[in-house]
């Protein structure tokens, strides 16, 4: 029998609401189960979960947070929690201040030892060195962004979106659509140093939001989520991107409003997937073999409204959607030959979801 894949939702909830969702994927009957709901924190709009499945890393996206003293405190919190093994049950969360507002991504590298937030409002990136007992220490390196971009409405200043750290981390790129630009930090020789060593420039009024590197290590694809597009980076040496072409997520045939939100590349390194806001879609884009250049290839709508979020299983067979605006997170069988999203069948209700992590 095929097991279960384990499924971790996020939403825009108060504290005293269900936040996050855990979920089971049944691949034999394509289906989706509730098995738990949490509440106790606010608005965990981003999820992340360490190697061996042991704890679960959560943004509390708000400006202001009550701290261990019962006052409050301007920013955001980071929260962790244990994952017991036998039931997968949540333990009680240990919290942690981002020091900037509406934190909205988080990340661990890959060996992890440190982990990284944005700070989408309060325009810097937070990093936490993680203990051998997997919980995150004091946050202990802060950047802070200036510059902003043409869009008055959405770029008067910087708004770190992601961050990503390279395959090999030693690099960690953050996204920043307030300026256009990917900033680019580089670990030092000593335990506890990073210091920026680039910064990536787009085409002004883009607003890049989320990163994803290639299988390969070759490529990197940055969504834009304000002129809606992907751009292809070219990774021909650590920490080094060198923009290639950018391409339209929509058709050419929409003229409504829309913003991006989520970006992927399949494991096998063959397809890449971006998810609209508004033409409420999943955009799928061929590679090519050779340049892993991007190809149009197709939309698929993803049944409901406002799509922030999707997530590819580990082998490249389902993807689950989040529909922040229609309380739905949508099933979708991932038809091999022309990569594209299949509805599956299967459908949970949960309110304003914005985050699917699958282990």
């Amino acid at each position: 029998m095929t097991k279960a894949l384990e499924i971790w939702i996020g939403a825009y909830s108060a504290k005293n609401e269900v936040g996050i969702t855990r979920a089971e994927l049944l691949p034999e009957t394509a289906e989706l189960v509730k098995t738990a709901e949490y509440g106790g924190i606010e608005n965990p709009s981003f999820l992340r979960m360490n190697k061996a499945g042991t704890r679960l890393f959560a943004v509390s996206e708000t400006g202001e947070h009550i701290d261990v003293d019962g006052d409050k405190a301007e920013g955001g919190q980071l929260a962790s929690f244990p994952i017991e093994a036998d039931t997968r049950k949540l333990g009680p969360g240990q919290y942690h201040p981002t020091h900037g507002a509406d934190p909205c991504h988080v990340t661990l590298a890959g060996a992890e030892d440190w982990l990284a937030v944005s700070n989408y409002s309060g325009a810097s990136v937070m990093m936490y060195p993680i203990r051998p007992d997997t919980r995150p220490g004091p946050p202990s390196i802060r950047f802070r962004h200036t510059g902003s971009g043409p869009n008055a409405a959405r770029q008067e200043g910087p708004h770190p979106h992601s961050v990503t750290f390279s395959p090999d981390g030693q690099y960690l790129f953050v996204a920043d659509l307030g300026m256009d630009k990917i900033m680019v930090y580089t670990r030092g020789p000593e335990a506890h140093e990073w210091t920026a060593s680039d910064a990536v420039s787009l085409e002004p009024g883009t607003g890049p939001r989320h990163l994803a590197f290639h299988p390969s290590g070759q490529a990197v694809y940055a969504l834009n989520e304000l002129d809606g597009t992907v751009t292809r980076f070219a990774y021909p040496e650590p920490g080094k991107l060198v923009r290639q072409e950018t391409v339209s997520t929509l058709p050419a045939s929409f003229t409504g409003e829309n913003t991006c939100a989520e970006i992927a590349v399949s494991p096998d390194g063959r397809f890449v997937y971006a998810s609209n806001r508004g033409h409420d879609s999943i955009a799928v884009f061929r590679l090519n073999e050779g340049t892993s250049e991007l190809q149009a290839s197709g939309h698929v709508s993803t049944r409901g409204k406002t799509p922030r979020n999707f997530s590819l299983s580990p082998d490249g067979q389902w993807l689950v959607a989040a529909n922040q605006d229609s309380d739905s997170v949508i099933l979708f069988k991932i038809e091999p030959q022309s990569g594209l999203p299949i509805f599956a069948g299967a459908e949970l209700t949960v309110q304003r979801p914005v985050c699917v992590l699958i282990r």
